[in-house]
């Protein structure tokens, strides 16, 4: 199969892509070989093969949630420059414009 240059195209601005006059050929031989590559896989004969399952075979037990105060929260509030009680300020980083 093969992938016309309108397709490329339209494959591009879908994707928001900026491709160059440059990159156009091996872009084009990219895609037909994958495109080749689907041909060939659609001609495989495989209604005898079993689906792929991705059964866990194992167990995978989940742990307790214990709920603990961090013990060195206080030590690093102390340490912040503008602390405000139990939190600290941070310098406004976005401005909202009306």
């Amino acid at each position: 199969m093969s992938i016309t240059l309108k397709e490329i195209h339209a494959l591009a601005a879908e994707a928001r892509l900026n491709i160059t006059q440059e990159e156009l050929p091996k872009i084009i031989e990219y895609m037909d070989n994958f495109l080749t590559g689907l041909e060939k896989m659609s001609e495989l004969e495989l209604k005898d093969i079993p689906l792929f399952d991705f059964e866990e075979v194992g167990s995978c037990p989940l742990r307790e949630d214990n709920i603990v105060k961090y013990p060195y929260g206080e030590d690093i509030l102390a340490a912040a420059p503008n602390r405000d009680g139990a939190y600290y300020r941070a310098a406004r980083i976005l401005e909202y414009k009306s």
